[in-house]
């Protein structure tokens, strides 16, 4: 049976999908995405969120996302309590667990997917967290540290809680993100899990999508919830959308240069109103550029212009030769 599960979500990345990158998403090309997740917020008992991740959470800055706030960590007291916290400042009622991050310094600290290295420490902190918690709780998990075996015993942990839904990227933390998914030990939690499963990992175009939901389909009937894509829209900000339509051949849904200059202006000049100099705007519009300069590889020599500016006269001036 091929899946055919056309619900999508934006993953958290950080330092880019912030809530100016996930407004010009849901504007021009949010057909499909139905969830959108904060990058993570680490809780800071003794100094509480930073600005940005606060401005981040109000909803004026989020009209009409639906938005999850993700939190790393692996004390379960701080997790309670920060996100009683949201749920009750910001008017939330979900909080996303973050147990996948393979970042080696996160991991140092036992957090993201380090957090999956102890099975009793992990059981021990799921269980606090859900008796203490007061709002619904989802996470988003790698298959283990080392060995994709180790997600049968961390699979049998979280069958055990009540979470909304579990979000799997089926990679180790070893892996970063190298080589190919794990297909078919995705395919072996799909079957085994008690809560909806969402599938995130390694889709960069239609044909990406299309492999996996027809291997998912041709090993288990039980359905994805949903997909979640990650870099895959970093590179083509019209994924989503190009996925929906992915059987129409009457429309494509892939983005015209028009969008893409509506796109790139509504996140330019919104981070022009909060960055204060023009290097922390430069650096974070070359870093979307970094990820999306990939649709324009035959542009090479306006893309270096984009990446050697060193002011915005000369960004705008690559940007306006591209699009």
């Amino acid at each position: 049976m091929t899946q055919n599960n056309k619900q999508f979500y934006l993953a958290p990345m950080e330092g880019i999908t912030g809530f100016i990158y996930r407004n010009a998403v849901h504007e021009f090309f949010g057909e499909g995405i139905v969830r959108y997740f904060t990058p993570f917020i680490a809780p800071r008992p003794k100094k509480g969120m930073q600005s940005k991740e606060r401005r981040g959470l109000l909803p004026e800055n989020n009209v009409g996302i639906p938005l999850i706030p993700q939190l790393l960590t692996n004390k379960a007291a701080d997790f309670a309590e920060l996100s009683h916290e949201i749920c009750e400042q910001y008017g939330y009622n979900e909080i996303n667990l973050n147990a996948g991050c393979p970042s080696k310094t996160v991991v140092g600290h036992g957090k993201g997917s380090g957090i999956l290295k102890d099975t009793e420490a992990l059981d021990r902190f799921l269980n606090e967290v859900f008796e203490k918690c007061r709002c619904k709780v989802s996470v988003k998990t790698r298959l283990g540290m080392y060995d994709p075996a180790e997600f049968e015993r961390i699979l049998e942990i979280y069958n055990q809680y009540p979470m909304t839904e579990l979000i799997i990227h089926p990679r180790v933390q070893a892996d970063q993100y190298r080589g190919s998914v794990r297909m078919e030990y995705f395919c072996r939690a799909l079957e085994k899990c008690k809560m909806p499963v969402v599938y995130n990992g390694d889709i960069f175009r239609v044909t990406d999508y299309q492999e996996k939901m027809a291997q998912i389909g041709s090993s288990t009937d039980k359905p994805v919830k949903a997909v979640m894509l990650g870099r895959g829209i970093l590179k083509n900000p019209a994924l989503a959308r190009m996925l929906c339509h992915a059987d129409d051949p009457q429309e494509s849904g892939e983005a015209t240069k028009e969008e893409l200059r509506a796109f790139h202006d509504r996140i330019f000049y919104s981070y022009q109103e909060i960055f204060d100099g023009e290097m922390p705007l430069l650096f974070h519009m070359k870093e979307l550029w970094g990820a999306m300069g990939s649709m324009f590889a035959e542009q090479e020599k306006s893309l270096k212009k984009i990446r050697k500016s060193k002011n915005t006269a000369e960004y705008l001036a690559g940007v306006h030769e591209i699009l």
